[in-house]
C-alpha cells in the first residue's frame, strides 16, 4: 500500500508532466501562430506602405501630366484650326511647351514631356518633345518623330502615341529603354479630345531608376529586400538579379492569381536551395512591388521563442521531480495557480498576476512564465511602434494614415460631427537635396514635422510620403482651419535655430453636397496646397528660406 505522500509525490509527477505537455504545447502553438501572423503582417505592412509611397509619386506624376492635359484642352479654341492656322499652332505650341517644362521641372523624376499632335489634325511632326539633359539638367527641344512613317503595330517606335490612342484613356506604359535618350523608363501619356474629336496626346517619361532605387532601399529581416513585376507578373526590376527564377519558382500559383488585390496573400517559393516568402502590392501603374524575406529570418524569432519554452518547461519539469518529495504537500496549489496563470498567457493575457513569490522552483517557473509574457509583450509592442509611426520625424507614418482614413470614412458616412483635412508640402526639398545632401533635406522635413505637432498636435500628424504631411482633425470650423493655418505659417517663419524649413499648406472640411467620398476633400485640400504653393513661389518665399539655410552650410 503506498503511502498518502508516495501517492502525492506520483500525482504531483503526473501533474507536471501533463501541464509541461499542455501548457508548453499550447504556449508553443498559440505563440508560434501569433508570431507568424505578425511576421506576415510586417511584411505586408512594409509593401504596402511602400507601394504607398511609390504611388504617391506616380499619382504626382499622373497630376502633372493631367495638368498639362487640362491646360491644352482648355486653351485651344478649336481642333481645325490647328490645321488652318500655321501661326496659332506655332503659338499654341510654344505655350503649352513652356508650361510643359515647368511642369516637369517640379516633377520627381521626369526625363521627358511631350505634347503630340493627331496627323489626322495636323502634320506627323507637329507639338514638341523636350529632353531633359543629364548633364545640366536642364530639358531641350529634341526632334519630333515622324509617326506617318510607322504603323500604328510598331510598338518599339510610335507604341507611346497609339497604345494610349487605341485604348482612348490615359496609360501607363510598362518599362522599356529608349534608345534616343539612353534611358530605362516608364511612361504616363494622356490622349486628349475635344469635340469628341482626338487632337493629340500629353505625355511625360519617368526615369525607372528613380523607382527602382526606392525599391532597392526597402529592407525587412536580416537579407530580405523588394522587387519589381509587371501585369503579368514579370521581373522587371530585382537588385538580387534573380529575374524570372522567382517567377519560375512561384508558377501557377502567383501567374494564375493575377489578381488586382493581393493584399494579406503569402507566396512561397526556392531559389538556390534557400526557403522563401513574398508578399504583393498592386501600384498605380499596374506593375507589382512584391517583398520577399528567407523563411528562417521571418521565423527566427518563433524558432529562438519555442526553444526557449521547450528548455524553460524541460528544466523546470526536472527541478520538480527532485524536488517532489520535499514539497509534495506545498506544491500543489501553486502549481494550480501557476496552471491558470500559464493558460491566461497562452491565451493571449501577458497582464496576467503571478501571486506565487516563493523561493523555490515554483517560484523560478512564476518568474520565468513573467519573464516570458513580458518579453513578448515588448516585442508585441516593438513591431506595433515600428508598423505606425515614421523613424525620421517619430509622427504617424502612411500606414498608421491608411488605417485612419478607413475609420474617417466611417465615422464621415455615420456621423454629423465636421471633419477637416490639412495636406502639407515641404517646399524646395528637392533641390535641398541635389544641392546640401539628404541629411539636410531630413532636418528640414524633421523641422516641418516639430511645427506640425506643435500647431495640430503629434496624434493628428501623419507623414504620407517623402515630402508630405497629413494633418486629420474633427470638430473644426472654416474660422478654426483658418486660425490653425495661420498660426502653422506664423510657426515656420519663426522658427529658432539654424534650419528654416518651408512649406505649403492648404485644408477642406468636408462638404456632403461637394464631397463624394474622403478622397474628393483630400483632393481639394491637395489642390489648396498646391496654390499656397505656387503663390509662395510668386512671392519669392520659397526662395528666401532656401538663402537662409544656405547661409547656415
Amino acid at each position: 500500500m503506498k503511502s498518502i505522500q508516495t501517492k502525492i509525490i506520483l500525482l504531483i509527477l503526473v501533474v507536471i508532466i501533463v501541464s509541461t505537455a499542455v501548457i508548453g504545447g499550447t504556449g508553443i502553438i498559440t505563440f508560434g501562430q501569433a508570431i507568424d501572423d505578425t511576421s506576415v503582417k510586417v511584411m505586408n505592412l512594409m509593401c504596402n506602405e511602400k507601394a504607398g509611397e511609390l504611388n504617391n509619386i506616380l499619382g504626382r506624376i499622373e497630376q502633372s501630366v493631367d495638368i498639362l492635359a487640362v491646360y491644352s484642352y482648355d486653351n485651344l479654341d478649336s481642333v481645325n484650326i490647328l490645321s488652318e492656322n500655321e501661326e496659332y499652332l506655332e503659338h499654341y505650341t510654344e505655350e503649352i511647351a513652356e508650361l510643359g517644362m515647368t511642369i516637369a521641372n517640379e516633377t520627381e523624376g521626369a526625363v521627358a514631356v511631350y505634347v503630340r499632335f493627331a496627323p489626322e489634325v495636323t502634320s506627323s511632326k507637329a507639338g514638341f518633345f523636350k529632353v531633359k539633359n543629364l548633364k545640366t539638367g536642364r530639358f531641350e527641344e529634341t526632334e519630333l518623330t515622324d509617326i506617318s512613317k510607322y504603323s500604328d503595330d510598331d510598338i518599339e517606335h510610335v507604341g507611346w502615341y497609339y497604345i494610349p490612342v487605341k485604348a482612348g484613356k490615359a496609360v501607363w506604359l510598362q518599362p522599356y529603354y529608349n534608345k534616343n535618350i539612353g534611358i530605362y523608363m516608364i511612361s504616363y501619356v494622356v490622349p486628349i479630345y475635344k469635340d469628341d474629336r482626338l487632337f493629340g496626346i500629353v505625355g511625360m517619361d519617368i526615369d525607372f531608376g528613380y523607382i527602382t532605387d526606392i525599391c532597392d532601399s526597402i529592407e525587412i529581416y536580416k537579407s530580405g529586400y523588394a522587387f519589381l513585376t509587371d501585369d503579368r507578373f514579370n521581373i522587371v526590376h530585382s537588385k538580387n538579379r534573380e529575374g524570372d527564377a522567382i517567377t519560375d519558382e512561384l508558377g501557377q500559383n502567383i501567374v494564375a492569381a493575377k489578381k488586382d488585390d493581393m493584399a494579406g496573400d503569402v507566396y512561397e517559393y526556392t531559389i538556390d536551395g534557400v526557403k522563401k516568402k513574398a508578399v504583393f502590392e498592386k501600384m498605380e501603374n499596374g506593375m507589382f512591388l512584391a517583398v520577399t524575406a528567407p523563411v528562417a529570418e521571418i521565423d527566427a524569432t518563433k524558432n529562438r521563442l519555442v526553444m526557449q519554452i521547450l528548455i524553460s518547461f524541460i528544466i523546470i519539469a526536472a527541478i520538480f521531480i527532485l524536488m517532489a518529495n520535499v514539497i509534495a504537500k506545498n506544491i500543489v496549489r501553486p502549481l494550480k495557480e501557476l496552471d491558470a496563470a500559464a493558460q491566461q498567457i497562452a491565451g493571449g493575457n501577458l497582464d496576467v498576476s503571478l501571486a506565487c513569490n516563493s523561493k523555490d522552483e515554483v517560484g523560478t517557473l512564476s518568474k520565468s512564465l513573467r519573464k516570458m509574457a513580458d518579453q513578448l509583450k515588448i516585442h508585441m509592442e516593438y513591431i506595433s511602434n515600428l508598423a505606425f509611426s515614421d523613424r525620421l520625424t517619430g509622427v504617424n507614418n502612411n500606414t498608421a494614415y491608411i488605417n485612419k482614413i478607413a475609420q474617417f470614412r466611417e465615422e464621415i458616412e455615420n456621423s454629423d460631427e465636421s471633419f477637416a483635412v490639412f495636406v502639407i508640402d515641404v517646399n524646395g526639398l528637392k533641390i535641398i537635396n541635389d544641392t546640401y545632401g539628404h541629411d539636410y533635406g531630413n532636418r528640414l522635413i524633421v523641422a516641418v514635422s516639430r511645427v506640425l505637432a506643435e500647431v495640430f498636435g503629434k496624434e493628428y500628424v501623419y507623414r504620407i510620403g517623402g515630402d508630405e504631411f497629413v494633418v486629420l482633425i474633427k470638430n473644426a470650423d472654416r474660422i478654426q482651419c483658418s486660425e490653425l493655418e495661420r498660426k502653422f505659417e506664423d510657426c515656420l517663419k519663426n522658427q529658432n535655430g539654424e534650419i528654416k524649413a518651408s512649406a505649403a499648406i492648404g485644408f477642406a472640411i468636408y462638404d456632403k453636397e461637394a464631397d463624394s467620398s474622403y478622397e474628393r476633400m483630400f483632393r481639394r485640400a491637395d489642390d489648396e496646397m498646391y496654390k499656397s504653393k505656387l503663390r509662395m513661389k510668386t512671392n519669392g518665399e520659397t526662395s528666401v528660406v532656401e538663402e537662409q539655410n544656405k547661409s547656415q552650410i
